[in-house]
């Protein structure tokens, strides 16, 4: 039996998003803007360093001797 989302042609995140925006928007007023507030996402992005492999396989080397 096929979820009635996925017949719609939906992932579950974006049915879980389109649910969660509905139950916001029917939420009395004093209500909804805490609701808004928490439904906020952050995001917060880092660049990675680049290191040589010798480095890496010497770090594991490291964790898996003291293991």
């Amino acid at each position: 039996m096929v979820s009635y989302w996925r017949q719609a042609g939906l992932s579950y995140i974006r049915y879980s998003a389109i649910c969660a925006r509905v139950v916001r928007a029917a939420l009395k007023p004093q209500l909804k803007t805490e609701a808004v507030k928490n439904a906020e996402a952050s995001v917060k992005v880092t660049k990675l360093k680049t290191v040589s492999c010798e480095y890496l396989f010497k770090q594991m080397r490291m964790i898996y001797t003291l293991q």
